[in-house]
């Protein structure tokens, strides 16, 4: 049988190493979400324009559909970019 204390320690090791582990896969993946979330966000905007797209083709299609931006704030107002 073994002891409380080595259960412990043992519990213990293991939430640590999996902690590193999840922690070492969420930053290497990370530029992979960030691509990720841009490229729904151009195929959100072009399914608002009622243009089908895929991941692969959202690039490619947002650059030729989407020529001018803008970003206007709550008032209306334009705000430089």
């Amino acid at each position: 049988m073994f002891s409380n204390r080595y259960i412990f320690i043992y519990a213990s090791v293991l939430v640590v190493l999996v902690a590193i582990i999840l922690t070492i896969a969420a930053v290497q993946l990370k530029p992979f979400q960030d691509n990720n979330k841009r490229v729904e966000k151009m195929q959100n905007i072009l399914s608002s324009l009622n243009i089908e797209s895929t991941p692969q083709n959202a690039k490619t299609l947002y650059e030729k559909t989407i020529v001018n931006t803008m970003v206007i704030n709550n008032k209306g107002e334009v705000i430089p970019k």
